[in-house]
C-alpha cells in the first residue's frame, strides 16, 4: 500500500488519497482532472461494499457536479458520500462539500457546495445480477466553465460466494445448533423437528471439556460434527433416529488455520478465502467431524450431496457459555 499525494487547484490544494497503486488512474484536461482509487481490496461479494475514492480539482472556476456510472446498476444504498474525510490527531474528521446525492439505476451522482479541490467517496452495494459477473465504473466531474473530465475503471469480477457473518451457536439441548450450510443458518431442535428439516442438517455444533467414547476420556471442546457422525458427540447427545444423517466432508488444518479478515471483520488484513480457494479444496480422506475448534479456528466444509462448499470460520468460543459465534462462505458448485 502507499499514499499518493495529488496537488491540484488554483491554491495547490493538496489531495491525500489512500489505496492500492495499480487500482489507481488518473484523468488529466486543461482545467480539471480526477482520480480514483479503488479502497475495497477483500473478494467482492453479493451484498457487500465496493469502496471508491475519488479525488478532483479544477484551474478554472469551482467543481460543480461529480458522477458515476456502474456497468450494473447498484443495490439499495449505492451512493456518493457528501462529506470529505481527513485524518486530525489520529481521528477521522469530517467536512461537508457536496449535496443532492442520488442514485437513479446505473448513475449516481451529487453536486459539489464551494470547492476547487476535494475527495469524494462512492459505495456500491453489489447486486444479485453481478454475481459472477464483471463490473465496471466510469467516474466524471465538471467545472463551473464547463469543463469535463472522465475515467474508466479496469472490470472488476464479482465473487459467486455467499457470505454470512457472526451467526450465534448454543450447545445446550434447547439451543440453536443444528446447522444448514444450504439456509446459511442455525435452528434449534423443536424447529427442526416442526419443519421436518433433518435433511438439510449438515452439521451439529456441540460442546464438553471431555468426551468418552470407550473407557478413557479425552479433550473434546468446541466440535462440529456431521449427523453421521453421532459416536463423536458428546455423551448423552443423541440424534433422533428419524432423521437424515448426512456426512458432511470436513477439512480442519491442524496447526494451520486459515485466516479471513472479512469473517473475522479484520479491516487491515488481506488475507482472504476467494472463491479459487473452494474451488481447489480437496476432501480426499476428510472427515465427518472437526473437534476441539478454537477462537479463529476454521474448517473447509462440503455437503453430502456436493452442493456446496464452504469455508467456517470460528470467531469466538465461549466454555462456560457454551456457545460459540461462526461466519461462512459458501460457494454453489451446481
Amino acid at each position: 500500500m502507499k499514499r499518493t499525494a495529488y496537488l491540484i487547484g488554483l491554491l495547490a490544494v493538496s489531495t491525500a488519497i489512500f489505496g492500492c497503486k495499480k487500482n489507481e488512474i488518473e484523468a488529466r484536461n486543461k482545467d480539471l482532472t480526477g482520480s480514483f482509487i479503488k479502497r475495497t481490496v477483500a473478494p467482492l461479494i453479493v451484498g457487500e461494499k465496493i469502496d471508491f475514492a475519488y479525488g478532483m480539482g479544477t484551474k478554472s472556476g469551482k467543481l460543480s457536479a461529480v458522477q458515476v456510472t456502474a456497468s450494473i446498476a447498484g443495490a439499495t444504498g449505492t451512493l456518493w458520500e457528501m462529506v470529505t474525510h481527513r485524518t486530525v490527531n489520529a481521528a477521522d474528521v469530517t467536512t461537508l462539500v457536496a449535496r443532492n446525492s442520488q442514485t437513479n439505476g446505473n448513475l449516481s451522482t451529487v453536486s459539489i457546495i464551494d470547492t476547487n479541490a476535494t475527495t469524494l467517496r462512492y459505495a456500491y452495494i453489489t447486486p444479485e445480477a453481478a454475481r459472477g459477473q464483471k463490473v465496471s465504473f466510469e467516474f466524471a466531474v465538471t467545472n463551473s466553465a464547463g469543463d469535463r473530465s472522465s475515467v474508466r475503471t479496469p472490470e472488476y469480477q464479482i465473487s459467486a460466494m455467499d457470505m454470512k457473518r457472526s451467526i450465534p451457536l448454543v450447545g445446550t439441548a434447547a439451543g440453536a445448533r443444528y446447522f444448514s450450510i444450504a439456509d446459511m443458518r442455525a435452528y434449534t431442535l423443536a424447529e427442526v423437528e416442526a419443519g421436518n428439516l433433518s435433511a438439510k442438517i449438515d452439521f451439529v455444533y456441540a460442546y464438553a471439556p471431555t468426551i468418552t467414547p470407550g473407557t478413557a476420556a479425552y479433550t473434546y471442546g468446541h466440535s462440529l460434527v456431521s449427523p453421521a457422525a453421532a459416536g463423536f458427540l458428546p455423551n448423552g447427545f443423541t440424534i433422533p433416529a428419524a432423521w437424515t444423517r448426512k456426512s458432511t466432508a470436513m477439512e480442519k488444518k491442524i496447526g494451520t488455520w486459515v485466516y479471513d479478515g472479512q469473517l473475522k471483520g479484520d479491516a487491515n488484513s488481506n488475507i482472504y478465502i476467494d472463491d479459487i480457494d473452494l474451488q481447489k479444496q480437496n476432501f480426499d480422506g476428510s472427515a465427518n467431524y472437526a473437534i476441539t475448534l478454537t477462537n479463529d479456528g476454521s474448517v473447509f466444509m462440503k455437503t453430502a450431496d456436493g452442493r456446496y462448499t464452504a469455508f467456517v470460520y470460528i470467531n469466538s468460543v465461549n466454555n462456560s457459555t457454551s456457545t460459540a459465534v461462526i461466519s461462512l462462505k459458501r460457494l454453489q458448485n451446481f
